[in-house]
C-alpha cells in the first residue's frame, strides 16, 4: 500500500577505511588484573568514567561508539542477575590507530576487577549495549566492530555464565537495530546487510533454544519501514530490478503479498542481473503461494492514524491509501482506487479530530465513525457516479471498487493489527530531543528567576532582563546546555540570541518561551549517518492531537558522548 506523504529511512554506510597495521593493544588476558584495593565509600563518590580510567590500559582512552546514538564510553548493567551492576569500559590506542578494545569490572569483596577482556575485531567499536536479547530476564552484552567498508561490522553477543562472559553468536551487519515489542522481555534484532548498492537484505531475528531465528511472527509489524525505504528506491531508480526485488520481498513480509506480486512483477520487466532471473521467480512463486492462502479480506493499518480497516483481495491491488494533515486541526486518510497509474478516484476519506481541539462535533458535518478518549473518527463517502473508461477491465475495477465502498468503511476501526515496536536508537533520539529542547525553553524563560517583578533595561534598543541565578553566568550557562548540545551549537546559540554580560551577570532579550509540540510522542521518519554525525527528521505531533510538524535534527559524537550539534531553537 503506497503512502504519498511516506518518508523514508535512509541508511548511509560509513566512509571508506582500511583495515591494516600491527596490532599494539595488549592481549586480553593481560588486561584482567589484580584487584586495585580502594574503600567502597570512597567508590560510591566516583562518576562510573573516574573509575573506568582508573582501570584503563597504559596508552589507551575512553571511546564513544558509533552507535546506537546515545551510547557511552562507559556502561552500567547488572549481567549475572544478582542485583549488582557490572561496568563495561570501551576504549582505544592513543598511538596506535584503528585499535579498540572493551573490558568489564565486577565489585567483589567491596573492590573491582576486571572480569572480562576483549580485543576489537575491527578498527572501530561500531556498537555497544546492554539488553535481554534471550528471554531470560538477564542482560546481554553487544559488542560490535567495524571491519570494513564493504565487509561492514560483525556484532558479538556475550552473556554471562557462572564465573565469566560466554559469547553466544556472531552477527554480520551494515546496520543494526534493537527492536522490542510492548510487554515483551525480549530483544529482537533488526539486521541490515548490504547487497548491491544501497540494497539490502533485512532480517528480523530472536534468540530460540541456542542460536538466532527469523521472528516471522513480528514480519509485519516491522517489514512496513523496510517497504518505506524501498518504496523511495524504486521511485527515485524505477528501472533498478533488485529494488524491485527488495520492495517485493519487504511487502510478503509486512503481510501485503497483493503489493509483493505487482512489485516483484515489475522488477522481472527490467535487466535482471543481482538477484538472478531464477530468484526473481523463486519470489513470485512464493507470494503466488501466500496469495492463495489468503481468505477474501486484506488487513491494512494505517499506524500514524491510528486506525485499521480490511480490503476485498479482489482490488486490494488497486487501492492507494494516502495520508494528509487537514485544513482544521484534523488529519485525513483518502482511500483511492487506482486501476491504472497516475490514474485515481477517491472512494472515501477519514477524518480525525483531537477532542481536545473541538468545540462543537455538529460544526464538522461528518457521518460519524467511532470514538476513542482522544479522537472522533468521521468519514466522506465519495458518492459521485465513478468513472466510466472506455477500457472494460478498467471499468470492472472502478465498478468492483465502487461496489465494495461501504463493506470497506465497515471495516474501519481504531487501533492497531499488529503489535507495537519500539527501536532502543529512536527511543533514545527523541528522548535526547525531548530534554534538549525543555532546557532551550528553561533557557528561554530565564532559568531560575525570583518571584514578583522582573527589571528589564535597555541594550542596543532592545529590552533585556537578567538571567537567573543559576544560569547568570556564561560557564553555567554553558554547562547547563552541554549536557545536551555540542560546544560549538551552544556558541552558536548565544551569539545568535543576543545574551550578553551586563553589569559582569549574564543578561537576554525580553521573551515569554513554550511550545504545544510534544516532543516525548515524536516518531522517526528519516535517519541517516557515518559514525561520527548522525541527522534525523522527526516527526512531532501537536499536543495530543494528529496535526504534526517536521523537524530535522543533527547529533555529533564528542568526547563527551553524542551531543546534538543543531542550535538550540532551531528545531
Amino acid at each position: 500500500m503506497k503512502k504519498q506523504r511516506a518518508s523514508l529511512i535512509s541508511l548511509v554506510v560509513a566512509g571508506t577505511l582500511v583495515l591494516g597495521g600491527c596490532n599494539f593493544l595488549p592481549e586480553p588476558t593481560s588486561l584482567i588484573q589484580a584487584p586495585a584495593h580502594a574503600s567502597a565509600d570512597s567508590e560510591i563518590n566516583q562518576s562510573l568514567d573516574t573509575l573506568a580510567k582508573r582501570y584503563l590500559p597504559k596508552g589507551t582512552e575512553l571511546s564513544i561508539p558509533n552507535a546506537p546514538i546515545g551510547a557511552s564510553a562507559v556502561l552500567s548493567a547488572d549481567f549475572e542477575g544478582d542485583g549488582q551492576k557490572e561496568v563495561v569500559v570501551l576504549y582505544h590506542s592513543k598511538d596506535a590507530e584503528n585499535q579498540v578494545g572493551a573490558f568489564v569490572l565486577k565489585k567483589k569483596k567491596g573492590n573491582w576487577e576486571k572480569v572480562f577482556a576483549k580485543k576489537g575485531s575491527g578498527y572501530e567499536i561500531s556498537w555497544a549495549s546492554v539488553a535481554d536479547v534471550t528471554g531470560d530476564g538477564k542482560n546481554e552484552l553487544l559488542l560490535g566492530w567495524k571491519v570494513g567498508s564493504l565487509a561492514g561490522n560483525v556484532l558479538e553477543i556475550y552473556t554471562w555464565e557462572k564465573e565469566g562472559f560466554k559469547i553466544l553468536q556472531k552477527i554480520n551487519y551494515h546496520q543494526l537495530e534493537e527492536i522490542r515489542f510492548s510487554d515483551e522481555p525480549m530483544t529482537r534484532l533488526a539486521v541490515w546487510k548490504k547487497d548491491i548498492g544501497d540494497a539490502y537484505d533485512i532480517e528480523l531475528l530472536k534468540w530460540e533454544k541456542d542460536r538466532f531465528v527469523a521472528d516471522e511472527a513480528h514480519y509485519p509489524s516491522y517489514f512496513p519501514k523496510a517497504v518505506k525505504y524501498y518504496e523511495g528506491r524504486t521511485e527515485a531508480v524505477p528501472n533498478a530490478a533488485y529494488y524491485w526485488y527488495y520492495l517485493a520481498d519487504a511487502q510478503l513480509k509486512a503481510n501485503h503479498p497483493e503489493l509483493a506480486y505487482s512489485a516483484v512483477t515489475k522488477g522481472m520487466e527490467n535487466k535482471m542481473v543481482v538477484p538472478s532471473y531464477d530468484k526473481f521467480a523463486e519470489l513470485k512463486e512464493t507470494i503466488e503461494a501466500k496469495l492463495s492462502e489468503l481468505g477474501n479480506d486484506i488487513q491494512y493499518e494505517i499506524r500514524d492514524a491510528r486506525i485499521h480497516l480490511a480490503i476485498p483481495k479482489e482490488i486490494a491491488p488497486y487501492v492507494m491509501i494516502e495520508e494528509e494533515s487537514g485544513p482544521h486541526n484534523n488529519y485525513i486518510v483518502s482511500a483511492f482506487v487506482s486501476p491504472k497509474q497516475r490514474e485515481k478516484q477517491l472512494l472515501f476519506a477519514v477524518e480525525i479530530y483531537a477532542k481536545d481541539m473541538i468545540q462543537d462535533r455538529d460544526e464538522i458535518g461528518l457521518e460519524s465513525l467511532a470514538e476513542t478518549e482522544q479522537f472522533l473518527y468521521y468519514v466522506k463517502r465519495n458518492n459521485e457516479e465513478f468513472i466510466h473508461h472506455k477500457d472494460s477491465s478498467t471499468y470492472e475495477i472502478y465498478e468492483k471498487a465502487f461496489a465494495l465502498k461501504d463493506k470497506i468503511i465497515q471495516s474501519i476501526k481504531p487501533g492497531s493489527v499488529y503489535p507495537i515496536y519500539s527501536s532502543r536508537e529512536e527511543e533514545t533520539v527523541i528522548q535526547m530531543t525531548t530534554e534538549a529542547v525543555n532546557k532551550y525553553w528553561y533557557v528561554v524563560r530565564g532559568g531560575e528567576m525570583p518571584e514578583g517583578h522582573i527589571e528589564s533595561f535597555p541594550i542596543n534598543g532592545l529590552d533585556y532582563r537578567y538571567m537567573g541565578s543559576d544560569l547568570d553566568t556564561k560557564s553555567k550557562l554553558v554547562n547547563y546546555l552541554s549536557e545536551s548540545y555540542a560546544y560549538d551549537s551552544i556558541q552558536s546559540y548565544i551569539k545568535r540570541a543576543g545574551i550578553v554580560e551586563h553589569n559582569g551577570i549574564l543578561a537576554q532579550p525580553n521573551a515569554d518561551g513554550g511550545s504545544i509540540a510534544s516532543y516525548d510522542k515524536a516518531t522517526v521518519v528519516q535517519s541517516t549517518g557515518n559514525g561520527i554525525m548522525a541527522e534525523f527528521d522527526l516527526k512531532v505531533p501537536l499536543g495530543d492531537s494528529l496535526i504534526y510538524e517536521f523537524i530535522h535534527i543533527e547529533f555529533q559524537k564528542t568526547e563527551d558522548g553524542w551531543r546534538i550539534s543543531s542550535d538550540p531553537g532551531t528545531f
